[in-house]
C-alpha cells in the first residue's frame, strides 16, 4: 500500500511539479491569524529587482529600538534565491498565478512576524543565514528550467520546504509563553527546527543533482535539434516538409522545441553578457557595513538639510561625505543606502553602490567600478534589446574604454526616473584610478535629471572632487550630529557589556566611563571600540580608573595596547603566525585555509594534521577584535584597513616589534610556503610499472603442440 502511494506522489509531483509548492502555501496560510492573513495580503507581491535589499532595509528600520548590530543582511541570500525562483516560476504555473507572489509574501511575513521577538529572531535569522549554502544558483538553471519537469517539481519542493519551516517558524511565535519556555528546558533552538533544516538541505541536493540531469538533456536536444534542422537543409527538406504538414501535430511539437530551444539560448546569451560585464562581488563589503551598524547609529545623515535636499533635487547632483579614519563613513554610507532602498517608491527607481576594499586590489581599479555599476542596473529578465545590443557592442572591444563604460552607464541612466550612485571609500584608489573614475562619472551628468551621486572619501579629496562637481552637497563627520552618534553608540555597547557581565562596574564609575570616551573619542568609533575591550580588560575599579587617566592619544597607541593585550594572554605565537598571512594573501581566506596555511613547515615533506589548530574559530578572540571573520564566508581580514597599515609600517614599541609585517619577507615565506604545499607527498602521483607479460609466438606454440601428441590418448587422436 505503502508502496502504491509513494508510485502516485511520484507520478503527481511528475505531472504537477508546482503541487508540493502549493500544499506547502495552503498549509502555512491554515495556521495564520486572521490579523497576519490581513498582512499577507498587504505584503505578497511578484518581487521585483530590488526587492531583496528593500525588505532588509526595512526591516532594520522596523528593530530601531532593538539593541545591539543590525542582523537583517544575514537574510539577504535565502532572500535573494526566493526572489529569483519566483521571477520564473509563475510563467510556468498557469493553474495558481498567484504562486510567486504567495512564495515571497510567506517568507517576508514569517520574518515580520518573528522580528517582534528580539530574543527568537537573531536565531531564526542564523538558520536561514545557514540554508545559504543549499540554495541552487539562478544561472544554473534559469535557461533549463523551461525544458525539465523533473527540475520544476525539484525547485519546487525546495522551495516547499522554506515555506514549511517559515510554517514552523511562526508556530512557535504563536505557542504561549510557558509552551515556549518548556520547550527551551528540554530541546535547544537547533533541535526545533532539525526536521526542516534536513529537508531543505536533502531537497538543495536534489535539486543541484537535476541541474546536471537537464544540463545533459538540454544538450541532447540541443544535437538532436540540429541534426534535424541539418536534415532539413539536405536532400530530405521537401519530402519532410511535405511530412509534417500532413501532420499538424508534428508540426506544432517541432515549432515548440524550436522556440524552446531559441528562449533558452536567448537567456543564456543574455546571462553570459551580464557576467562577463562584471563578476565583482559588491553586496559582501555592503552586508558587512549594515551588521557592523548599531540600530541606534547612522541615521542622522538622512534628516540634515543636505540630504533631504539631494535626494529632493530635479537636477543631477553629488553629496560627498567626508571624515577622518575610523570615523564610521563606510557604515554610515550603507545606512544612507538602506534608507534610500527603503523609502523606494517604483520600478523605475535604481540605487547601485560600490565599497572600495583595501584588501582587494580589483575593487580599486575605475574599470571594476563602473562595470558592477552598470551590472546593478540591467535586470537579466527584463533587459530591453537596445541595452543587449550595447552590451555586445562593449564585450566585442579587445579592451574597452572607460569613455565606452560611462557610454554604456549613461544609456541605463537615461532609461530610469531617478538614479542613485553610491561610491564609498573613494580615498583607497591610486590618484590616477581615482581621477579617472571621477572623470567618468562627470560625464554621466546630462544622462538624466534624476542622477543622484553620494561620494564618501577622507577629506584630503577636497579638490579633486570640488573642481569637478559644483554645486554639491557637503556633510562632516565633525559635525554635531555625527558627534551625538559617538554617545549613543558608547551608551548601547557599554549597555551590552555591562549586561554580558564583560564590564562589571556601579553607576558612578559607569557614567565616569561614559564621559571619558565621549570626550576624547574626537569622533572616532575605531578608537572608541578599542578603548572598550581595553576597559574590559582591567581587573578593578582602580585599574578602569587609571586607563581613563592614561588614554591613548591617537589610534597607534590603541592599537600597542591591544598587542600588549595579546602577549599578556600568551596569544601573540599564533598572531605573529596569523598576521602575515592576512596581510599578503590576494583574496581573504576562509578559516581551514588558514588554519592549514599556518600549521607548514618550509620543506616539510607531507602533511602533519597533528600540527593543525585547534580553535581556529577562535582568532577574532585570540587578535582581541583586531580580525574580523565574516559569518557568512568564514573568510578573515582585518577589522579597518588602519590596521593592516600599522602592523605594516605602524610604530610598535620595542616589545611588540614581533608583530611587524615586512611585506617583501611575508611574501616571499607565503611563497615559499606555497611551494612546499604543491610538492607534499599527500598529492604526488608516479607511474606503476606494469609486469611485462612473456611474449608469446603462435608457431612457438603450434610446435609445442605437436610434439607433445604422443601424451594425447589414442582414443583422442582417433577421432
Amino acid at each position: 500500500m505503502a508502496l502504491v502511494q509513494a508510485k502516485s506522489a511520484s507520478h503527481r509531483r511528475r505531472t504537477i511539479p508546482e503541487q508540493g509548492l502549493e500544499d506547502s502555501i495552503r498549509e502555512f496560510r491554515s495556521i495564520l491569524t486572521d490579523e497576519q492573513r490581513a498582512t499577507l495580503q498587504k505584503v505578497k507581491a511578484k518581487p521585483d529587482f530590488d526587492a531583496v535589499i528593500v525588505f532588509t532595509a526595512q526591516l532594520d528600520q522596523s528593530s530601531r529600538s532593538r539593541r545591539g548590530r543590525s542582523i537583517a543582511s544575514r537574510l539577504h541570500s535565502i532572500l535573494q534565491s526566493i526572489r529569483e525562483f519566483s521571477s520564473i516560476v509563475e510563467t510556468f504555473v498557469s493553474s495558481h498565478p498567484e504562486i510567486a507572489a504567495l512564495v515571497w509574501g510567506s517568507v517576508k511575513l514569517t520574518m515580520l512576524v518573528a522580528i517582534n521577538f528580539t530574543s527568537y529572531f537573531e536565531p531564526l535569522s542564523n538558520l536561514f543565514m545557514g540554508f545559504n549554502k543549499h540554495c541552487p544558483r539562478f544561472s544554473e538553471y534559469q535557461s533549463l528550467y523551461p525544458g525539465s519537469v523533473r527540475l520544476q517539481a525539484a525547485l519546487c519542493d525546495f522551495h516547499a520546504a522554506i515555506i514549511r519551516c517559515c510554517k514552523h517558524a511562526v508556530e512557535v511565535v504563536q505557542r504561549s509563553w510557558h509552551q515556549n519556555l518548556l520547550n527551551a528546558l528540554w530541546r535547544s533552538f537547533d533541535a526545533e527546527f532539525k526536521d526542516q533544516a534536513d529537508a531543505i538541505q536533502r531537497c538543495g541536493v536534489e535539486v543541484k543533482e537535476e541541474i546536471v540531469l537537464a544540463k545533459a538533456q538540454a544538450d541532447h536536444r540541443e544535437q538532436a535539434l540540429q541534426q534535424k534542422e541539418r536534415q532539413l537543409s539536405f536532400k530530405a527538406r521537401e519530402m519532410l516538409e511535405r511530412f509534417m504538414s500532413s501532420t499538424q501535430d508534428g508540426m506544432s511539437a517541432f515549432k515548440a522545441r524550436q522556440l524552446q530551444s531559441d528562449l533558452r539560448r536567448t537567456r543564456e546569451r543574455r546571462q553570459l553578457l551580464l557576467e562577463r560585464l562584471s563578476r565583482h562581488d559588491f553586496l559582501s563589503p555592503f552586508k558587512q557595513a549594515c551588521k557592523k551598524r548599531h540600530s541606534s547609529t547612522g541615521e542622522w545623515i538622512t534628516s540634515t538639510s543636505q540630504f533631504v535636499r539631494w535626494t529632493e533635487s530635479s537636477e543631477p547632483s553629488l553629496i560627498w561625505c567626508f571624515g577622518k579614519i575610523g570615523s564610521g563613513k563606510t557604515i554610515l554610507t550603507a545606512s544612507a543606502i538602506e534608507h534610500i532602498f527603503a523609502k523606494k517608491r517604483g520600478a523605475d527607481e535604481f540605487v547601485t553602490f560600490f565599497f572600495l576594499q583595501f584588501d582587494d586590489p580589483q575593487s580599486l581599479k575605475a574599470e571594476t567600478i563602473l562595470r558592477s555599476i552598470i551590472r546593478q542596473s540591467l535586470d537579466p529578465l527584463t533587459l530591453s534589446d537596445e541595452m543587449e545590443a550595447s552590451l555586445q557592442e562593449l564585450d566585442q572591444k579587445l579592451c574597452p574604454s572607460l569613455e565606452d563604460l560611462a557610454a554604456c552607464l549613461c544609456n541605463a541612466i537615461a532609461s530610469t526616473k531617478s538614479f542613485y550612485l553610491f561610491v564609498d571609500a573613494l580615498d583607497e584608489c591610486e590618484q590616477g584610478e581615482r581621477r579617472a573614475l571621477l572623470d567618468a562619472l562627470l560625464s554621466t551628468r546630462r544622462a538624466s535629471p534624476g542622477l543622484k551621486m553620494y561620494i564618501s572619501s577622507r577629506e584630503s579629496l577636497s579638490i579633486e572632487i570640488g573642481d569637478r562637481f559644483q554645486p554639491m552637497e557637503r556633510i562632516s563627520m565633525a559635525c554635531t550630529a555625527a558627534y551625538a552618534d559617538i554617545g549613543r553608540y558608547v551608551d548601547e555597547v557599554l549597555q551590552q557589556r555591562v549586561q554580558n557581565q564583560d564590564l562589571v562596574v556601579g553607576d558612578a564609575l559607569y557614567y565616569e566611563v561614559r564621559r571619558a570616551l565621549v570626550q576624547h573619542a574626537d569622533g572616532m568609533f575605531l578608537w572608541v571600540t578599542y578603548l572598550i575591550d581595553d576597559l574590559c580588560a582591567q581587573c578593578c575599579d582602580a585599574d578602569i580608573r587609571e586607563s581613563l587617566r592614561n588614554l591613548p592619544k591617537d589610534l597607534e597607541e590603541a592599537f600597542n595596547r591591544v598587542l600588549s593585550r595579546i602577549v599578556s594572554r600568551n596569544k601573540a605565537s599564533i598572531a605573529q603566525k596569523i598576521f602575515p598571512w592576512v596581510v599578503v594573501a590576494k583574496r581573504n581566506l576562509t578559516l581551514a585555509e588558514l588554519r592549514e596555511a599556518i600549521s607548514l613547515e618550509v620543506g616539510q615533506p607531507c602533511l602533519q594534521p597533528e600540527k593543525l589548530i585547534q580553535g581556529i574559530e577562535r582568532v577574532v578572540a585570540w587578535s582581541e577584535n583586531l580580525l574580523h571573520v565574516d559569518e557568512e564566508l568564514k573568510t578573515v581580514q582585518f577589522a579597518h584597513r588602519t590596521i593592516c597599515d600599522f602592523i605594516v609600517t605602524g610604530r610598535l614599541s620595542s616589545q611588540l616589534v614581533g608583530f611587524h609585517v615586512d611585506l617583501e619577507q611575508a611574501d616571499h615565506f607565503a611563497g615559499e610556503l606555497c611551494v612546499t604545499y604543491l610538492h607534499l607527498n599527500d598529492f604526488k602521483t608516479s607511474l606503476s610499472r606494469r609486469q611485462q607479460l612473456v611474449p608469446l609466438e603462435p608457431g612457438a606454440i603450434a610446435r609445442a603442440a605437436l610434439e607433445n601428441r604422443s601424451e594425447l590418448a589414442p582414443s583422442v587422436l582417433r577421432f
